[in-house]
């Protein structure tokens, strides 16, 4: 192949975006007294199930709103069941939903079991509230659980896989003997949902709402619960900037950290000054940090999640980090009651070294060879 014909076949896809303007912003009115609980980046099967189990502890609880922001799929899980992985830096086993669904059959009966375990996990958050649970999948061009990138992918795998199975189809029945493939990549027949919520299995769920990619919920008129694309350096920079840029108090997923500001300007003078109050929350993430190894550190600042109640109208609330404490495990406190995992979990990897001698034993696995997944 020539230099000049060996790069024909590439092709650079345009990464969807939308804004929020297209997308929508939607109202939603909420009675004094209720509690509102935010989470975003949870990433199931690859999320952190100890504390994921507490905050759904807590939004029992509480009884809360959820609202999830964003990432609660990752859309390398399907992969896992679509590509061929080759890959000498992640080693960790598959989770026991990847690996369920594996064994139901061909790749639609795969996407689609999985499917459904991700819409059992999204049902459980919102029987654990026993209210309305709002879904707001990501459009956001830099998030790794980016949910209309995953349908994407799901559309352009079965595509290829469909033009090869025709292909083999086509050769055998060429054949005298004609013997139809069993092991086939896809079956052309079959479709497979374009939609997340059919995906899911949460389009006849009355309780479970999936709203527009990108969208947004603005509560009481003055509280925008969205799912940000833009970082920056420091906890709650980009949450202020967002408030700079509309006016409104924000709760806001994405960037990987977890703050809380709240903060006044100066409105009327006359006949004597009025402040106007603001909040700008970043929410944090609930994946678990030791599997997902492909996310950068800056994007691990901190785990958490957001809560707040109604009051006159007002949201009054707090981003709520998760702590280790001294015996490894790991806390957060809402209203004063502790929430603890049973049992350490999520530790950074590594083992002791020492500067004797190596024994068969002690010396250093070789990197994982590459494995095949149909």
């Amino acid at each position: 192949m020539s230099k000049v014909t060996q790069f024909k076949s590439v092709v650079v896809k345009e990464d969807p975006k939308t804004s929020l303007a297209e997308a929508g912003i939607n109202r939603l009115k909420l009675p004094n007294g209720t509690r509102i609980t935010a989470i975003g980046h949870v990433y199931f099967p690859n999320h952190d199930r100890n504390m994921t189990e507490q905050v759904l502890k807590y939004v029992s609880d509480s009884k809360s709103v959820v609202i999830g922001l964003g990432g609660l799929i990752d859309e390398e899980a399907f992969k896992a069941i679509g590509e061929d992985e080759s890959n000498f830096l992640h080693d960790y086993p598959d989770s026991p939903e990847i690996r369920k669904a594996m064994e139901t059959g061909g790749f639609e009966d795969q996407i689609l079991a999985l499917g459904e375990s991700c819409g059992d996990f999204i049902k459980s958050i919102q029987k654990a509230s026993g209210s309305k649970f709002f879904y707001l999948p990501s459009a956001t061009h830099l998030s790794m659980g980016n949910e209309v990138r995953l349908l994407e992918w799901i559309e352009q795998v079965k595509r290829h896989r469909d033009a090869r199975s025709s292909r083999e189809i086509s050769k055998a029945m060429e054949k005298e003997d004609y013997d139809y493939p069993s092991d086939l990549p896809s079956d052309p027949t079959r479709s497979l949902p374009r939609r997340l919520d059919e995906l899911l299995g949460l389009k006849d769920e009355p309780l479970v709402q999936v709203l527009r990619f990108g969208s947004a919920i603005l509560v009481n008129g003055k509280y925008l619960f969205m799912i940000g694309d833009f970082r920056r350096r420091h906890p709650g920079d980009a949450a202020l900037i967002e408030w700079e840029q509309r006016g409104l108090n924000i709760i806001r997923s994405f960037d990987g950290k977890v703050a809380s500001g709240w903060f006044t300007n100066s409105g009327d003078t006359v006949p004597a000054p009025k402040l106007n109050y603001f909040e700008a929350h970043e929410v944090g993430y609930l994946w678990d940090p030791v599997r997902m190894g492909h996310l950068r550190d800056y994007d691990r600042r901190a785990s958490g999640f957001w809560t707040g109640v109604v009051v006159d109208g007002e949201i009054f609330g707090q981003a709520v980090p998760i702590i280790r404490g001294k015996d490894g495990r790991r806390s957060f406190v809402v209203d004063g009651k502790v929430y603890t995992e049973d049992k350490a979990c999520c530790l950074p990897r590594g083992e002791e070294l020492s500067l004797a001698p190596a024994s068969k034993s002690t010396k250093a696995k070789a990197p994982a060879k590459a494995k095949s997944k149909k």
